[in-house]
């Protein structure tokens, strides 16, 4: 890892700023999402989709929360952040919410964090770690970090959507 920016536990207090992180990185996949299934059913499912990921931020980050958040510092302040899942019943450890402040991103710290949490997944005797993202456009850089930490094969998911 760059000994540019450390990878800690995160702390109660690091909360606002992973919000902001999370609505800047995100801001371009709902729009993407929006464009996707039109302004009618993405005024609904969409924006509920974006109120919902900011409560589960909250929910992950709470004491006594089943995920483990982690946050990336750049020169003292958060840039990135991400939330493990182990589930010691089937050994498969997840990579769940995670993003880098877009003005950080191309820089090494998507590496970095993926390439810690596989690390404490082993630590932790997982056998497989999974990951989901998007198959759009905007989830591309996504894609393809996943992919650089050694993620593969894709199991293909749809969403289909129909306004009632």
């Amino acid at each position: 890892m760059s000994e540019d920016f450390r990878i800690r536990a995160f702390r109660p207090g690091d909360l606002p700023r992973l919000h902001e992180i999370r609505t800047v990185a995100y801001e371009p996949i709902f729009a993407s999402f929006r464009s996707i299934v039109g302004d009618r059913i993405a005024d609904v499912a969409i924006d509920s989709a974006e109120t919902s990921q900011g409560d589960y931020l909250d929910k992950i980050c709470a004491r006594g929360a089943d995920r483990d958040v982690f946050v990336v510092e750049r020169d003292g302040t958060i840039v990135g952040f991400y939330a493990l899942g182990l589930d010691y019943e089937t050994r498969v450890g997840e990579i769940d919410l995670n993003a880098v402040d877009p003005a950080y991103q191309g820089g090494g710290i998507g590496t970095a964090m993926y390439a810690d949490a596989l690390a404490r997944m082993k630590a932790a005797g997982m056998k497989v770690a999974n990951v989901a993202t998007g198959a759009d456009d905007s989830h591309a850089p996504a894609r393809r970090a996943y992919e650089k930490a050694g993620f593969g094969p894709v199991l293909p998911c749809v969403y289909l959507y129909k306004e009632l």
